[in-house]
């Protein structure tokens, strides 16, 4: 027996040592280790091709061409020749503690309370209870048929009991008199307030006719702390400065 079990020494120390060498490796080779002691033939391994390297195989892309582009202007201003408008200077008058502006070429004309504000050169002019501009009346001041003035009044621009003549042709061709035949005791058609100078005023407008068909719209801004009245029969395109002139006493 003892003969017989020699012979198997030797294989059995070659297969420890193998298995001893192969606790030792990594773990993905332990199999290919375990077979090779055992007189399997393992066949070469065949290196596996590496993909090509895109840096080796591509030809180098050209360089694009750099392109410069040109600095955008920066704009200079440009400064205008053409000066401000200045407002021509108007003489300043003063009248019922107030005091305001009248056109060049016009002048005031007094009559106790009242004045009123013309063109020296009126001949010819649209002419309403003797002024050819803007009247201005102070103190009690007459409305309707020399009533009380009051705002809103009916008729209120119509300060006479009789009929008045046509601010224009108050005389026709034939000689018959042109007189104001409508709107001395119509209520007004727009009513309001309208700035004078720093304040408001209580405006009215009315609508009125002469005979010979003639037809105007008086104007009133009254000023009822000041007891100051500012009248516009015809229409007159220097009035709306005139008002904004206005200043007040204090």
């Amino acid at each position: 027996m003892k003969k017989r079990l020699r012979p198997l020494l030797p294989a059995v120390a070659t297969l420890t040592l193998a298995v001893a060498a192969s606790a030792c490796g990594p773990a993905n080779e332990g199999a290919a280790s375990v077979k090779s002691t055992v007189g399997i033939p393992t066949p070469p391994s065949t290196p596996a091709s590496s993909p090509a390297s895109p840096s080796a195989t591509a030809s180098p892309s050209p360089t694009p061409a750099r392109t410069t582009s040109a600095p955008t202007p920066t704009p200079v201003p440009v400064k205008s020749t053409v000066a401000p408008r200045t407002r021509a200077a108007w003489p300043r008058v003063s009248f019922a503690g107030l005091t305001f502006e009248i056109p060049p070429g016009w002048t005031l004309t007094k009559h106790g309370s009242d004045a009123c504000v013309q063109p020296v050169q009126r001949a010819g002019l649209p002419t309403t209870f003797g002024c050819a501009g803007i009247a201005v009346k102070s103190g009690s001041i007459a409305g309707n048929e020399l009533r009380p003035y009051e705002a809103r009044q009916s008729g209120g621009w119509y300060a006479a009991t009789d009929v008045q003549p046509c601010p224009v042709r108050p005389t026709l061709a034939d000689g018959s008199f042109n007189g104001i035949t409508s709107g001395t005791s119509s209520p007004p058609a727009e009513s309001g307030l309208h700035p004078v100078g720093s304040r408001r005023a209580a405006y009215d407008r009315w609508t009125a006719a002469c005979a010979n068909g003639y037809s105007f719209s008086p104007q009133a801004w009254h000023l009822p702390v000041s007891r100051v009245l500012f009248l516009d029969y015809t229409g007159h395109a220097e009035t709306a400065r005139v008002l904004e002139s206005v200043r007040f006493p204090g």
